[in-house]
């Protein structure tokens, strides 16, 4: 992509590249769930332990509240459905107008967890290994869209755009009964991300053919990135038939992302960016309102605003590099009912509410990240084949939502010209969980 001297293809040209840089680390650092069973509660599950891998993930001293011992594994089948539509010169004899579909395919994303528990001792101890992001967006070139038309001098956009992320976490997990109900959790976190993103915004662009047009390098060649943080929590299984739970995951360290990139002339250079996980605290409750049904709803905290580059103001460093993305923190709220309807079957029904971190204000520098969608559905169940033996499955389906704004940054706002980020998700949750 290139940047031509004009006011509307340059603000027009940098801001699409901008938006191409940001959609490795914009959707699925912060699943709304994780493996079938805690997927079918809508995510709630710092007070209601079901599963192992549910447990370790959102609050390690839930773990205390599992049943002897277990080993559950699982794989959510993710499909995005992602499109961008721009326009410029709005409702004018001149514009142009278009929309660009992803065709991404579908991205596995794995869960493994283990609890093992003494009788009679206070502590538990778990191990947990989780796909907790995961995605693809390939957005071709398009004649019709202005996003996505060829770069300068061809067109103004930026020739489609590609991107892709996965994260795992390892969670080696204890947590200790102090008796009255109480417990306590922690878990240090290892995590491992691969990123890929083509354009890579933020560095300063380049001009070594010196025809005045500089462009920013891609973001391919690296290898995966080691990560750090820690996670604690507090379980708390009251007299009065409502459990509680609170948890604390911090934001995840990583070492800094670099890239074996080339400048205009093919020669090379390398590229670096600095990436965070955000900071998470969650609240739940939960309550067996019957032998056979349990309610579960947990309020989490997502705190993009705190977390570098994504809540980093949305400017451009005197160099031309990207500062940040000022998305918003966001309040989730997750509710989910669990229905033991015999000893072999057990239904489940959640819904959760995840707010966009993305306002209208910057949707252009998202323009490629699909974390837009808000209402998700979850339905699921689990058949036990034997005592020991159980087989799960969830269907997860977020509603399709979008974000619309003007072609807008610290370069100004283009006049008459819009974009609108669209998402929906669906998504298959297989897993087998064995008792021993």
């Amino acid at each position: 992509m290139r940047c031509s001297n004009g006011v509307i293809c340059g603000c027009f040209c940098l801001l699409g590249l901008i938006g191409h840089g940001t959609d490795a680390f914009a959707q699925g650092f912060v699943l709304p769930g994780v493996g079938p069973v805690n997927r079918s509660m809508g995510g709630a599950g710092t007070a209601a332990p079901l599963d192992a891998v549910g447990a370790i993930h959102w609050n390690p001293a839930s773990i205390s509240g599992l049943d002897g011992r277990r080993v559950d594994l699982s794989v959510d089948l993710v499909a995005n459905q992602n499109k961008v539509t721009s326009t410029l010169f709005e409702g004018t004899p001149m514009e142009i107008s278009g929309t660009t579909h992803s065709h991404a395919g579908v991205a596995p994303l794995p869960a493994i967890g283990l609890v093992h528990r003494e009788e009679c001792s206070p502590w538990t101890y778990g191990l947990g290994l989780l796909g907790i992001g995961g995605f693809a967006v390939n957005y071709p070139s398009s004649v019709s869209n202005p996003v996505f038309t060829p770069p300068p001098p061809v067109g103004i956009g930026t020739g489609g755009g590609y991107s892709r992320l996965s994260v795992l976490q390892i969670a080696p997990t204890v947590a200790h009964d102090l008796g009255n109900g109480l417990s306590i959790g922690f878990a240090p976190t290892i995590n491992v991300a691969d990123a890929q993103l083509d354009p890579f915004p933020f560095v300063a662009p380049n001009d070594a053919n010196g025809d005045g047009l500089p462009s920013y390098p891609g973001g391919i060649q690296s290898r995966p990135r080691w990560g750090l943080g820690l996670q604690a929590g507090l379980y708390y299984q009251s007299e009065f038939g409502i459990d509680f739970g609170l948890a604390v995951k911090s934001p995840q360290w990583f070492e800094e992302f670099e890239f074996q990139a080339t400048d205009e002339l093919g020669l090379p250079m390398n590229v670096a960016t600095e990436i965070e996980y955000p900071l998470i605290i969650t609240a739940g409750a939960a309550s067996w309102i019957t032998e056979d049904i349990l309610l579960a709803m947990d309020v989490r905290y997502v705190d993009y605003e705190n977390t570098p580059r994504f809540g980093d103001e949305a400017r451009l460093a005197p160099d031309g590099s990207l500062m940040g993305l000022d998305w918003r923190s966001v309040i989730v709220v997750a509710g989910g009912v669990n229905w033991e309807m015999n000893d072999r079957l057990t239904v489940r029904t959640g819904y959760s509410y995840n707010p966009s971190p993305i306002t209208e204000s910057n949707v252009f520098l998202s323009i490629q990240a699909p974390a837009v969608y808000e209402h998700i559905y979850n339905l699921g169940m689990s058949f036990a084949v034997t005592s020991a033996i159980e087989f799960s499955a969830t269907w997860v389906h977020a509603f399709e939502n979008s974000v619309a704004g003007p072609i807008a940054s610290p370069l100004g706002t283009v006049p008459l010209s819009r974009v609108t980020v669209s998402q929906a998700v669906d998504t298959a949750v297989l897993g087998v969980s064995v008792l021993y």
